[in-house]
């Protein structure tokens, strides 16, 4: 039976880099080698049409000794936002309460001063006390020299061992017990009393000097405290009074952690997915500034550190928006005073002489009061020009009548005097004149001799039917001058520059008040008013409601 050796190289070179996470776009193949990011990573050991083998042992040889990427290097405060549960927020609390907090600690802990005494009563037990034990030791060794040494002498007087012998050392003992007993007990009882108070009053010292440095803790956090609470508090406070702006100290803290965070964001070599957790960290910085009432939206994550760091934000206090009234109201005041001086309506502005250069634009419009003005004194114009025509037209009317009578009465011919009164009767006296001097040279000669014998008849005949009414000689605006600056001051300008004039009833009234109050000639007017779009009816109605040409006088 035929045997199959198996092919030793079977394990494909990019297929195994793929696996291990070496995408292929980092793979390639160049003069027999398999490359990784442009570097040889192994030779092959067999090619199958571009499809590049080796065994597995020389893959997982090659593959150990291929440098692996560095990892990028992460900040503390970075790695600090990362370690941050983001789904937790905690409201700030400031550095003043966080001191305070750990002063009223640090008082409780030593709210007074109270000796702890040792926990059990001085009590002296001999047995246990070595310096007794040796003592103790001694006395016995003592006796028993000295029983030895009386035996020794009672043997050598011939008394030896009796009962003398006996008693003789019993007293000696009794005489060294008794003497251990009342003299030397006594003794190290009093050293062990000695002993005991000295450790309470070693124990009263310790507890006293711990004390002290509570006290001493606790006078420094007061400092501390009092040290915060004037830069966090009252020197905001005092300049808040002076400048009307506040920001609270939470709010700093909070810009100041954004900026930071910015900062680390933007550093070189931060992942996209560290950036993101630096990100929200900030996030929670913003929520504190949202619920301090402080605008977040400048500090941003769309804004870099340098952009954020430009803003200046705070908090208008209650002085600060009673001085922004009392400058508005000041504004307004000015307006409206430079408004009653010059009759123009101007913008409210800081800069008051800029007041001045808004009313000293042609194109700025007028107020009211200046608008009524000119109109009652066109008003008055065409009234006053309507009175003198009127008068003159009453002149001229009697002079000519006065003239036609005397011409009249000088006509001899009855037949050429009632074809002289139909004439002048339809078409007026001039022409009736005309019309002798065409056809009755006779007639003509009577009619103008008449009318030269008379001083009034002859102040007609020299002025002639051409001297018609006309009123005072018009020195103001043309017509032209007035329509541009009616137009003008009526257009408005939308934000992307487009321009809008009126067409409403109340807007078409304005200007029909200030184009009546410039006295224009009669008939100019009209045409003006036509140009800005009123028609016909609506000039006439407007002339009812304001009773213009009400004394208009008759035609002859």
């Amino acid at each position: 039976m035929a045997t199959t050796t198996p092919n030793p190289y079977a394990t494909g070179i990019r297929d195994a880099l793929n696996k291990r996470g070496i995408g292929n776009g980092r793979v390639g193949y160049s003069n027999g080698y398999v490359t990784v990011d442009g570097n040889n990573f192994m030779k092959a050991d067999y090619n199958n049409k571009g499809t590049t083998y080796t065994s597995q042992g020389n893959f997982d040889k090659a593959y150990a000794s291929l440098p692996q990427p560095k990892q990028a290097q992460i900040s503390p405060m970075a790695q600090a936002a990362a370690n941050v549960n983001q789904a937790v927020y905690t409201p700030p609390q400031s550095r003043v309460n966080q001191t305070l907090d750990t002063l009223g600690q640090t008082i409780n802990k030593n709210a007074g001063f109270q000796f702890t005494a040792p926990a059990t009563p001085f009590t002296y037990d001999a047995a246990s006390d070595p310096a007794y034990q040796a003592a103790l030791a001694n006395a016995k060794s003592s006796i028993a020299d000295q029983q030895i040494d009386t035996n020794a002498q009672l043997r050598a007087g011939g008394q030896g061992k009796s009962s003398y012998s006996e008693t003789v050392a019993n007293q000696i003992a009794d005489k060294e017990m008794s003497n251990l007993a009342n003299t030397l007990v006594p003794q190290l009882m009093q050293q062990a009393y000695q002993r005991y108070t000295d450790d309470a009053n070693r124990n009263l010292q310790v507890q006293q000097l711990n004390y002290g440095v509570g006290q001493d803790a606790a006078s420094n956090l007061s400092n501390l405290y009092g040290l915060q609470y004037n830069q966090d508090y009252t020197t905001p406070m005092n300049e808040a009074q002076l400048t009307g702006n506040y920001l609270p100290p939470e709010a700093k803290q909070a810009i100041q952690n954004i900026l930071a965070y910015k900062q680390q964001a933007e550093a070189k070599g931060v992942t996209a997915d560290q950036r993101s957790q630096i990100s929200a960290q900030a996030d929670q910085q913003r929520a504190i500034l949202q619920s301090l009432g402080i605008d977040p939206s400048f500090y941003a994550a769309t804004r870099t550190a340098n952009q954020a760091s430009q803003n200046n934000p705070a908090i208008r206090t209650l002085a600060g928006q009673a001085q922004d009234l009392q400058a508005k109201q000041a504004n307004l005041s000015a307006a409206a005073t430079v408004a009653d001086i010059t009759g123009r309506a101007v913008t409210p502005q800081s800069d008051w002489q800029g007041l001045f250069r808004q009313a000293a634009n042609s194109n700025a419009p007028l107020t009211a009061a200046q608008q009524a003005q000119q109109f009652n004194q066109g008003m008055a114009t065409r009234q006053q020009n309507f009175s003198e025509g009127q008068q003159t037209w009453q002149n001229h009317f009697q002079t000519e009548q006065f003239a036609y009578q005397q011409a009249r009465d000088s006509i001899s011919d009855a037949q050429w005097k009632a074809k002289f009164d139909e004439d002048v009767r339809q078409y007026g006296l001039n022409y009736g004149l005309q019309q002798l001097q065409q056809q009755n040279d006779q007639a003509y000669r009577e009619a103008t001799l008449g009318i030269q014998q008379d001083e009034n008849a002859r102040a007609w005949l020299q002025y002639g039917d051409s001297q018609q009414p006309t009123a005072s000689k018009y020195n103001g605006m043309t017509a032209n001058q007035i329509y541009d600056a009616v137009r003008s001051s009526f257009t408005t300008t939308d934000a992307d520059g487009n321009k809008t004039f009126p067409t409403d009833s109340k807007s078409k009234e304005a200007m029909y008040q200030q184009v009546m109050g410039a006295g224009l000639p009669d008939g100019q007017d009209k045409q003006v008013l036509s140009l800005l779009g009123l028609t016909a009816d609506e000039i006439d109605a407007l002339d009812k409601k304001h009773e213009v040409g009400k004394y208009a006088p008759a035609g002859n």
